[in-house]
């Protein structure tokens, strides 16, 4: 074979792969180690960046907390857009920015972006439970249950959820389904006065005066300090024909709040109906007549005990059902 028709070193070798140079194949190797380590720093770059951004965002949320627990819901609203705007579907930031919208009442972006919030995430309780707020604020008593449905499925262990459901249902006049989610409510926070308070509140509606006075009274231990409780525990008592205990728990409101004149005035008349007509006189002429406020207080326990409001004194100006305070 003549000069001009031999095949050099370099072409046996792409005729031939199993001829390549071992120096090559280890070049080979180490680009392919190379390329993987360049993706893995590339990724790694790509997690930092995503850091910065979800811990700027972070910041931006605290900031609108901050803003917010000053009252300054326009400068929350700011930062919080902003946190959005890093985080598009971060249910959080969402139900934060819808919350600020809320507080200065601008309901048709708070309603938009709650219901963007559980677009991103379904289990967004905290997003679920402010929109069937909303929903209840406006009368709409089925979308509102549908919300707090949803939450309850997701938590429920969570006492407050259970809470707001035995709300709508009291709202809507369906008692026994409310006393069925406040049992659930006092079984998971044993230890919250108010729900037991609640809970009492909803038995004596019921006329379960029993379970009434066990509820009040447990709300009573539970905050010792709080005439009100102390005094719908006598109200309760008066309902149950049980006037003498009624008169001690009342003494006991009037420690922590001397000289409240409705206290007074439902003292008196549990001292008549504890046969202590001479003491119900004397604390009646003692106390005088009771301001509009205290009056209506005390038609509102009269009523709840099943007492004759009228019976107080005629010449007492006449009050309307719907000033009665709680």
């Amino acid at each position: 074979m003549g000069p001009g028709n031999m095949i050099s070193k370099d072409d046996k070798r792409d005729l031939d792969p199993a001829s390549t140079m071992p120096g090559e194949a280890i070049d080979e190797e180490e680009s392919l180690r190379l390329a993987r380590k360049l993706r893995a720093e590339d990724e790694a770059l790509r997690q930092q960046d995503e850091d910065l951004v979800h811990t700027t965002a972070l910041l931006r949320v605290k900031l609108g907390d901050s803003y917010m627990g000053r009252g300054n819901a326009s400068r929350a609203i700011g930062e919080y857009k902003q946190a959005v705007k890093m985080e598009a579907r971060n249910p959080r930031f969402l139900t934060r920015l819808a919350d600020a919208y809320l507080y200065m009442d601008r309901i048709s972006q708070a309603l938009s972006h709650y219901r963007q919030a559980i677009a991103a995430d379904p289990n967004c309780t905290e997003a679920r439970v402010s929109l069937g707020d909303l929903y209840q604020r406006f009368g709409m008593f089925t979308e509102a249950l549908a919300q707090y449905r949803a939450a309850v499925h997701t938590e429920p262990s969570r006492a407050y959820y259970h809470f707001k459901l035995a709300n709508l249902f009291l709202t809507t006049d369906r008692l026994p389904e409310a006393v069925v989610e406040m049992r659930i409510t006092t079984s998971l926070a044993s230890g919250d006065a108010f729900y037991h308070f609640r809970l009492g509140d909803i038995f004596l509606r019921t006329g379960s005066l029993d379970e009434a006075v066990a509820e009040f009274r447990q709300a009573s231990g539970l905050a010792p300090f709080d005439d009100y409780y102390l005094v719908r525990t006598a109200t309760a008592l008066l309902a149950c024909g049980q006037a003498h205990e009624a008169v001690s728990v009342l003494r006991q409101a009037l420690q922590l709040q001397p000289g409240n004149q409705a206290y007074l005035l439902l003292l008196a008349d549990a001292y008549a109906s504890a046969g202590m007509k001479t003491h119900a006189t004397n604390l009646r002429r003692r106390v005088g007549t009771p301001d509009g406020y205290d009056l209506a207080f005390l038609l509102r326990r009269r009523a709840e005990w099943g007492q004759d409001a009228t019976s107080i004194d005629p010449a007492l100006p006449p009050v309307q059902p719907s000033s009665l305070p709680d």
